[in-house]
């Protein structure tokens, strides 16, 4: 700049310069003339947001005393960077700066609330969710519509540790009636509200009074199955 010539500074703050919904002029060279191309600046989306937007509660589910929440900074920080550092905690770096492609998330195993329709999955944790019953969900959303509608006699949760999903697959096997009847116990017992955070119900299964238990989704989601 003229009041600092003996600095230089990157060219990207030709753009972080302005703000979002700014169009910006781009001169290039096409076929040896100069044009100059318009662009709108939105702002950049990627599977690891860096906030949870503000006055955000947490998103999540609770299936069978598994905690699942999508993949965020501010979750990794809660771990990672608190006073009560807890070691052995993943590094998520080589997912986090991937960009996002719809409304695409990471969800992760937080952790299990032990008890004991979840035997032997109590040390599980810092996992990512690969498939749910052979589908790989798009979205805590999606995850919560996948447990609503499934039919199935065990619920299969399949997971990997980050950058370990070609050799190190790992199975949580639930089976569904033991969640159902173990769920309004896990829930009480760490006094949780909601076996999912509000913004993890689907559109279609929020009429009426909003779901508190998953065996309530599950009847919310046969309702709606036998109008269609």
């Amino acid at each position: 700049s003229s009041t600092r010539p003996d600095e230089r500074i990157s060219k990207s703050h030709l753009f972080t310069r302005h703000g979002v919904g700014h169009i910006l002029d781009i001169g290039v060279l096409r076929d040896g003339k100069p044009i100059v191309l318009k662009h709108k600046l939105t702002p950049l989306r990627y599977l690891c947001p860096v906030h949870d937007q503000f006055d955000a509660h947490p998103s999540y589910v609770v299936c069978g005393g598994c905690v699942f929440t999508p993949l965020s900074w501010p979750w990794i920080s809660a771990h990672k960077y608190s006073d009560g550092w807890e070691a052995n905690f993943p590094s998520f770096n080589s997912v986090s700066s991937l960009p996002a492609k719809g409304s695409k998330q990471i969800i992760v195993l937080s952790g299990v609330l032990a008890d004991e329709v979840n035997v032997g999955y109590h040390s599980k944790k810092w996992l990512i969710l690969k498939s749910f019953n052979g589908k790989t969900p798009t979205n805590i959303r999606d995850l919560v519509r996948s447990i609503a509608t499934c039919k199935e006699t065990y619920l299969e949760f399949r997971l990997h540790a980050v950058n370990q999903e070609d050799f190190n697959e790992q199975l949580i096997c639930l089976e569904m009636e033991g969640v159902k009847k173990a769920e309004e116990r896990i829930l009480e017992q760490h006094m949780i509200a909601s076996f999912c955070s509000e913004d993890a119900i689907p559109p279609e299964f929020k009429n009426g009074d909003k779901s508190k238990t998953m065996v309530e989704l599950l009847k919310k989601a046969a309702a709606v199955e036998n109008q269609t």
